[in-house]
């Protein structure tokens, strides 16, 4: 299941503050990356990432683990997507947080998966090449393809990798990317849930039906503003999502 090494990135970045769990994360990753840089908190991390790009290397992965409390999580989130200009690096968070709330703040802050512990390191693993294989490429478009979508007020830029809503800049997720530019593609067509999650985890990876909606949510909420609630995404009740065509 290992990626080849030629498709691998070259540093694995952690986020963890606990000496035996860093142990066990450094072996699970190290076989899958050639080189994993750890950190305890945001200051460090951002330090980190920052010597990485200076060395002339790139982070390919980020894992955020769950000894590292929640504040640190979303100060370090903060800085990837922001000012670390890591807008397409994948990013799973472990945590034993057990609030969907809490979960949902994670997705929405820039993470790519939220992973609940305790779980066997075997689905760890698959986590993470699902995460790979998911910003490698989709299973019937590239979101790297340069391209540019506009429908209904939305643009979706795929070669800036870039989203605007009613002119407005919108920061999105890479996972959160990836849904518009599959919605956006069709505008006005009905993609099914099964079929809108095969082509983000993968025909053969299973994961939770709420785990969409989450993303979904995550979409919405970013692009409404103060008593404008965002209607361009439509919820086709017991079929799937569609874009619509004209917004009122």
């Amino acid at each position: 299941m290992a990626e080849a090494k030629k498709d691998r990135p070259s540093v694995a970045l952690v986020l963890v503050d606990s000496d035996s769990r860093e142990a066990g994360i450094k072996k699970l990753l190290l076989e899958n990356f050639p080189r994993v840089r750890v950190s305890r908190n945001t200051e460090e991390g951002i330090w980190v990432a920052r010597r990485i790009a200076a060395g002339g290397e790139s982070i390919g992965f980020i894992l955020c683990d769950a000894s590292v409390s929640m504040n640190e999580v979303f100060g370090f989130l903060s800085f990837v997507r922001g000012r670390g200009n890591l807008p397409r690096v994948p990013v799973l968070v472990m945590t034993e947080e057990h609030d969907p709330e809490e979960r949902i703040r994670v997705l929405e802050s820039g993470a790519d998966e939220v992973l609940r512990l305790p779980c066997p390191d075997r689905e760890i693993l698959a986590r993470i090449h699902a995460l790979m294989r998911r910003e490698r490429a989709g299973n019937y478009d590239n979101p790297d393809a340069p391209a540019r979508y506009e429908v209904g007020g939305l643009i979706v830029d795929t070669e800036r990798h870039e989203v605007r809503w009613k002119g407005q800049r919108v920061s999105v997720t890479p996972l959160e990317f990836r849904i518009l530019v599959r919605l956006v593609r069709l505008p006005g067509r009905v993609l099914g849930r099964e079929e809108l999650m095969k082509s983000l985890w993968g025909e053969h990876w299973e994961v939770e039906d709420h785990n969409l909606s989450v993303h979904i949510h995550g979409i919405r909420k970013k692009m409404s503003r103060k008593g404008e609630p965002c209607t361009l995404i439509e919820t086709v009740r017991g079929v799937g999502y569609r874009v619509r065509e004209e917004v009122s």
